[in-house]
């Protein structure tokens, strides 16, 4: 929490700063509009020769070239000060999921955030500024993502809904073009609606990126399962994907755009017709890529949200119990702040789950495994009404059935507060001594490593 208040603080001065300047009262280019003229009827035969002197028609102005950046509102998805990130669940609870960019054809643009209206102009080179002065900047992905840099801080905006910006991006030409030049790749092969096109030929240029010479066409189902599928991962693993990961749930590698411009790389996956995914994958500053932004188009919420993901990997907290060994790790907390000493024994799986002090975090890296949003919070109180302390604050509370934890039967309720989702179990395993079990984030369905956890506690009061 401490972090993140320090993010938001360079949030706010990083925000006050550019306020600072004003609006723009540089000059804007406007859009030239066309100029109809009159139309030219042929001299009579003796019509006499104009005088030199005539005053001739001005020619009509030529058109002005369409801005590099799609014109459109972009919305916020991630904001990035150094290595702290807020996104995800963090962007809701700060409110700054509600920023937007906006940006104009002419050239113009305005940024809204934390309730402040930031009016800017804008030029093809990424060039932002107020007053004629250059001050920020701004690059454009190909499917549309927008990263805004403003000193210290980036923030990344993706295109709103269905915006014409979104489509164009999503929509190219190259998504067409396999068909073209790749497909007596793939139409030679007897079997290639049958069964999954074989595996491109050579490797990555870069650990994680696109390469091969796949189309990357799917089935429609198949296509709004795996939007839905990587839509609802937790963003930690989400921004982990690789093109092969990737390529491997929906059962056949995307189509390499061989767009790397040595920082980001995209592919794309398709129904051979108006549904296409774009991924973006970026340079992890290691050399390695990882999927960076997901963008879909011609696939409609309702479709995709109601598309069958059974197939599709289970990974993060929905990994099946047994997929990876275990060891037993005991950690440590208090009952209250200076009350007995608690050991908590629990099978940790090797891969995904790192325990801190009385937390136990689902991520798919140590490093910086304490910012997740998926996670098991451990406590003690001395009492009953010390576990219900903030229970009037607790939206839409539901009783859940009660589980055997560490040979102690717990009551179990599932309620929303301060803006995150919980599932919490809790009972008496001394007398004086009451635990209480926290989960956020997690898939708690039966059968997956995150109830294994849940149901391998022990408890040992010193």
């Amino acid at each position: 929490m401490k972090r993140f208040l320090i993010l938001l603080l360079a949030l706010l001065l990083t925000v006050g700063t550019f306020a600072c300047g004003g609006k723009d009262n540089g000059e804007k280019t406007p859009e030239q509009p066309s100029v109809e003229t009159e139309p030219t009827v042929a001299p009579a035969e003796n019509a006499p020769a104009p005088a030199e002197n005539t005053p001739q028609p001005s020619p009509e102005p030529a058109a002005e070239p369409a801005p590099a950046f799609a014109a459109g509102t972009y919305v916020l998805t991630a904001y990035q000060v150094g290595d702290a990130v807020i996104d995800g669940e963090m962007l809701v609870m700060s409110g700054m999921d509600k920023s937007t960019l906006t940006l104009n054809a002419d050239r113009t643009g305005t940024l809204v955030m934390m309730d402040q209206t930031i009016d800017f102009s804008w030029t093809d080179d990424g060039d932002i500024t107020f007053s004629g002065v250059s001050l920020y900047s701004m690059t454009q992905a190909d499917d549309g993502t927008v990263t805004f840099n403003m000193g210290d801080a980036v923030m990344t905006f993706r295109p709103e809904g269905a915006e014409p910006a979104a489509a164009a991006t999503e929509a190219p030409v190259e998504t067409e073009a396999p068909a073209e030049t790749e497909a007596p790749v793939e139409t030679e092969a007897p079997v290639v609606t049958e069964a999954p096109a074989p595996e491109p030929q050579g490797e990555a240029a870069f650990p994680g990126a696109p390469y091969g010479t796949s189309d990357g066409v799917i089935d429609r189902a198949k296509l709004a399962g795996l939007y839905r599928w990587m839509h609802e991962l937790p963003s930690p693993f989400l921004y982990a994907l690789t093109f092969d990961e990737i390529g491997a749930a929906a059962g056949k590698q995307g189509h390499d755009r061989q767009d790397n411009d040595g920082k980001y790389q995209s592919a794309t996956w398709s129904d051979g017709d108006r549904g296409i995914i774009t991924v973006t994958f970026k340079d992890q500053g290691d050399g390695t890529y990882a999927c960076t932004s997901i963008v879909i188009s011609g696939v409609n919420s309702d479709e995709y949200n109601a598309a069958d993901i059974s197939g599709f990997p289970k990974i993060a907290s929905s990994t099946p119990a047994g997929t990876n060994p275990t060891e037993s790790v005991t950690l440590e907390t208090k009952v209250g702040f200076s009350g007995p000493k608690v050991l908590v024994t629990a099978q940790i799986p090797n891969k995904n789950w790192y325990p801190q002090k009385a937390y136990i975090y689902c991520a798919p890296k140590e490093e910086k495994a304490d910012r997740s949003q998926s996670y098991f919070k451990i406590e003690c109180k001395e009492s009953l009404e010390k576990i219900d302390f903030y229970k009037d604050s607790f939206e839409n509370l539901v009783e859940r059935e009660p589980r055997t934890i560490g040979g102690i039967e717990m009551q179990g309720r599932s309620y929303k507060n301060v803006g995150m989702e919980w599932i919490e179990y809790y009972g008496e395993i001394a007398e004086g001594v009451w635990v209480s079990i926290k989960l956020t984030g997690v898939d708690m369905s039966e059968g997956t490593e995150t109830e294994a956890i849940l149901l391998s506690l022990t408890f040992a009061v010193q």
